[in-house]
Formats: C-alpha cells, sequence, structure tokens
C-alpha cells in the first residue's frame, strides 16, 4: 500500500467532524433551534492523493428494464454509512481543490464487478467573459436523512452528475460483444452535479439513516436512487443509473457482512 492510501485514511479527521444528526433549519422559521451544521471549504479539507484504495466498498453492476425494450445500466454501491460518507469528503475535496481533477480508487473487495472507481472532476464553466474564472468558497453542509430518491426539486440536466460504467484502460475487450467485461466507473460532471453526490453520500453516514423501521418481517429499504431520465431523473441524460445501499436493507446481500461497521 506504498502508493496508495486508504479513503478511510484520506477522510478520517473531516468525516470524525461532521455532524451526527439531522439540522432543523428547514422545519421551522417561527423559533430559533440549535442547528448542526458544517462548513466545508479550500481550508478545511485534506489534499487529495493520486490514488486511494477501498477495501470495504463493493460496487456491482445490473441492468434496470423499462417496459419490454430499454434496458439501462445501474451501478450498485454497497458500504457502510461510514464509508458513503468518506467517499462524500473525498468528492468535495476534489471539488475544492480549485481545478479540473481525476483521482482513482482501487476497490480491492473481492465481491466487487467494478475495480475501479475514478472521480473526474471537469472544474468551473467558463464565465462569458473572457479571462474571468471562478473558484468555490464555500459548502454549508445542512446533514438530514434523505428521501429514497433524493434531490426534491426541478434541475437543470447539466447540473446533474454523469456515472461512466467503462472498461479498464487498454484491457483489449471489444465494445460490444464484452460489455459484461466493463470493470470501471467513473463519477463525472461539474462542480453542481459533484456537490449533489456528495451530500447525498454525507447524509448516508447519519446514524439516523441506519435506524429506519421495519416494516413487518421485511428488512427495512436503505436504498438510495439515482434514475435515469426514463425514471425519476436524477442523472445526466447519458449516464448509467445509481443506487447506494446501506447494510441490514432489504437490498443487501447476506454475504457481505465485513463491510458492515
Amino acid at each position: 500500500m506504498k502508493d496508495k492510501t486508504l479513503l478511510s485514511d484520506f477522510s478520517h479527521t473531516t468525516a470524525t467532524e461532521l455532524p451526527t444528526a439531522s439540522c432543523h433549519c428547514r422545519v421551522s422559521q417561527q423559533r430559533v433551534i440549535k442547528e448542526e451544521h458544517f462548513t466545508f471549504s479550500a481550508g478545511n479539507l485534506p489534499e487529495v492523493p493520486p490514488r486511494l484504495a477501498a477495501p470495504n466498498l463493493v460496487v456491482t453492476k445490473t441492468k434496470h428494464q423499462y417496459g419490454n425494450c430499454v434496458d439501462v445500466d445501474t451501478l450498485h454501491f454497497y458500504a457502510s454509512g461510514g464509508t458513503h460518507r468518506d467517499l462524500g469528503v473525498l468528492i468535495l475535496a476534489v471539488i475544492f481543490s480549485g481545478k479540473p481533477q481525476r483521482v482513482a480508487i482501487e476497490l480491492e473487495h473481492e465481491a466487487s464487478s467494478i475495480k475501479e472507481l475514478e472521480i473526474n472532476f471537469a472544474g468551473f464553466s467558463r464565465g462569458a467573459c473572457w479571462g474571468y474564472s471562478k473558484t468555490p468558497r464555500q459548502f454549508v453542509y445542512h446533514p438530514e436523512v434523505p428521501n429514497r430518491i433524493p434531490w426534491d426539486g426541478h434541475f437543470d440536466e447539466k447540473d446533474l452528475p454523469l456515472f461512466e460504467l467503462d472498461f479498464s484502460k487498454g484491457s483489449g475487450h471489444h465494445p460490444i460483444n464484452d460489455l459484461d467485461k466493463r470493470d470501471r466507473v467513473e463519477i463525472r460532471g461539474g462542480d453542481d452535479g459533484l456537490v449533489l453526490v456528495a451530500d447525498l453520500l454525507l447524509n448516508l453516514g447519519l446514524p439516523e439513516c441506519d435506524e429506519k423501521p421495519c416494516e413487518g418481517p421485511l428488512p427495512a429499504d436503505k436504498t438510495y436512487v439515482l434514475e435515469c431520465f426514463l425514471g425519476h431523473q436524477r442523472v445526466n441524460k447519458w449516464s448509467a443509473e445509481a443506487q447506494f445501499h446501506l447494510p441490514k436493507s432489504f437490498s443487501w446481500p447476506g454475504e457481505y457482512p465485513e463491510l458492515i461497521g
């Protein structure tokens, strides 16, 4: 591990400072309520290393069928709330570096059919005036338990994230006949789309997300879904769909016990 930094080690200092309960600032405007916020900035985020490793994150791929004729790639992220939160911190660190940047995470768990996850920040959109540039100032994180399909509201498609499923570089696989061998995922977009993803991942680290009551004999459904334009659009038109799963959820495979914690 000489040339790779563990994702958990990278984000540890920042993650331990984050709130562990939802804030109430969006609940009441009539009285003063103690709010739990955290403000991210370039000053309190760690410098992004060239390469990371995550032994406790599993990413697999399936298809989501719409109707009888459309299959959409779907990516499944299986991890504890803490690991999801670590990934959110990394995404924000990439954005607040203030420059276009790629960072790769090697997924070391043997059950992960995706072997590399890359965060690709395209940088800030250019202003209409030549010579005008933008830099991020801060992101005030308001912790809250997300809806199963997050991000209420209407978004411009260019502001949504894109999850791209592809082959590892230099794999030599056939671009059509070997589609089932794709083993690399890229999360990319502008600052707005990536901050949306980071905010969701930070929220999945809240203890409240693990305390959903079971309905009947089945475990609670603690899966958070980003669908394409054929469903509740939460990703770019050309994106694969993404689902983020928490342990002990209805959708959690029983063979991943070591990811819990």
